[in-house]
């Protein structure tokens, strides 16, 4: 796990990320972001997830998806920023580690051409919109269209 768990500005939430790394420099890194704008029933936020593949200690895939939070999953993630804000926790890192690894195998999947994935939001066929989307032409959810 990295540092730890910071504010970049007002309105962002920066998660704990995990950075994983095996024999010969192989290995990746996860990083969510929450940015918070508006207030009230005008208040938006906007995930940002970023997932970097590495091979011999070197970046061999970039991906960012972004999407807004239902308000359900605000609701949900809001119950469980206190524990998820707690680097020092077994379950939090835990947790975190399986949000990554679960990233890991759907970018691999988009990577070899099993899984397709919006090419404006980075959703996919197993990682949908927040709220859940659908698929209006092959590459374009209906978020995007």
């Amino acid at each position: 796990m990295s540092a730890p768990a910071r504010a970049r500005e007002p309105g962002h939430i920066h998660l704990p990320s995990v950075h994983i790394r095996a024999e010969h420099g192989r290995g990746f890194d996860y990083e969510e972001d929450l940015y918070v704008s508006g207030r009230g029933r005008r208040r938006k936020v906007e995930r940002v997830i970023r997932f970097v593949a590495i091979e011999l200690n070197q970046p061999i895939l970039i991906r960012e998806t972004r999407d807004q939070l239902c308000p359900e999953d605000l609701a949900r993630i809001e119950a469980a920023l206190p524990v998820l804000m707690d680097e020092g926790d077994p379950e939090t890192n835990a947790f975190m580690e399986a949000c990554a690894r679960a990233e890991f195998e759907r970018q691999s999947r988009i990577a070899a051409g099993i899984e397709r994935a919006c090419e404006r939001c980075g959703c996919s066929e197993s990682r949908s919109c927040s709220g859940h989307c659908i698929w209006l032409t092959e590459t374009l959810c209906s978020r995007c269209a």
